[in-house]
């Protein structure tokens, strides 16, 4: 069927003679986001997608997520086109408009841009194409690309480009250290955004935290005892919660402040405490599992602590795709959080 398939589309290829040009578009400084990869292993193909929501449910669908492909312009003057073909259920990118022409007429559906080329020409992307698989790849990686070649895949050079990573825009924050916020300047931070009245304070009276101060205070203690920044716990658990309101699938007097265990936001595999203490101890403890790779400094009641790479993530940054899938932009924010929390703001 793939053969098949090719030996149309090259034929197609040949018969349709001069280039077209591809539509234009104006140039200008575009934001950058990420291009994911995921991986089959049933079918052996290669995924590409810019859509955060479109790699979290392939993820959940027997793909195995790879991370960040590289990054790309949201807008550009170079269009990645991207084709599907329902036969062998592959995607094919491109950013040649007549290859995408020609292919949306023997069988591939057209499916738009993908993404965009960068037209400072940073980082290459390579592809390569495997005779017996039929299939093509693309990775910005060198060595991947020489390696591949090495062992049975065609080279076919630069296939578009990415952006430089030196001009991704990059915020460095510490996850483990000294904390910098108060007690104080929490508890006013929550006040600035939704009122101490939002607090649920009939609900943690019977658990250990009748007020926002003593909320606050066990924050500053349980990060403290672990060597993790007590603004990174606290502005995590109100993203996380929605300033303790919740709503999802973890309830308010479960006192899981981070999702722990959460997968797919399904009812019932979140993990419970038996009070707020314990389900902070539980979120430093799993953020001290991704952040280090010293011991715990108390017991262990971080259920998933276990099944985290230990050290893969020091930086608040380094969370996203791992704490939260895809998470694009998940440390930032948080990371956002904090800095106006330190300055005072809202």
């Amino acid at each position: 069927m793939k053969k098949n398939r090719v030996i149309t589309y090259m034929a197609a290829l040949a018969a349709a003679g001069a280039l077209l040009a591809a539509p234009c578009q104006a140039a200008f400084a575009a934001p950058i986001k990420t291009v994911y990869r995921l991986y089959h292993p049933g079918t052996l193909d290669h995924h590409y997608t810019m859509d955060a929501n479109e790699y979290r449910v392939l993820g959940s669908v027997g793909w195995q997520q790879e991370g960040v492909a590289w990054d790309s312009r949201d807008s550009s003057a170079v269009p990645v086109y991207r084709l599907y073909h329902e036969g062998t259920r592959d995607h094919h990118y491109t950013k040649d408009y007549n290859e995408y022409r020609v292919l949306g007429s023997v069988g591939w559906k057209q499916e738009g841009v993908a993404w965009y080329s960068d037209e400072a020409e940073g980082v290459p992307v390579y592809r390569l194409y495997h005779e017996g698989t039929l299939n093509h790849h693309y990775t910005k990686d060198y060595n991947e690309y020489r390696v591949l070649g090495s062992v049975g895949w065609k080279q076919e050079g630069v296939a578009w480009y990415g952006v430089v990573e030196d001009t991704v825009p990059v915020s460095r924050t510490p996850i483990m250290g000294v904390s910098q916020a108060s007690v104080e300047q929490m508890a006013a931070y929550y006040r600035k955004n939704v009122g101490e009245s939002t607090y649920p304070a009939s609900v943690y009276t019977n658990y250990g935290a009748p007020t926002l101060q003593d909320f606050c205070t066990i924050v500053l203690e349980e990060a403290k005892a672990e060597g993790v920044r007590a603004e990174v716990v606290f502005a995590q658990a109100m993203k996380e919660t929605g300033w303790l309101r919740f709503g999802g699938a973890v309830k308010v007097e479960q006192c899981n402040f981070c999702g722990l265990g959460a997968v797919n936001s399904a009812p019932g595999n979140a993990a419970s405490f038996r009070d707020v203490r314990t389900g902070i101890r539980a979120q430093v403890q799993h953020l001290k599992a991704y952040a280090s790779t010293d011991p715990l400094a108390q017991a262990c009641v971080d259920p998933r602590f276990d099944l985290v790479k230990r050290g893969c993530a020091p930086l608040l940054e380094d969370l996203n795709g791992k704490w939260a899938v895809p998470g694009d932009g998940y440390g930032e924010s948080i990371a956002k959080m904090i800095d106006t929390m330190l300055q005072g703001g809202r």
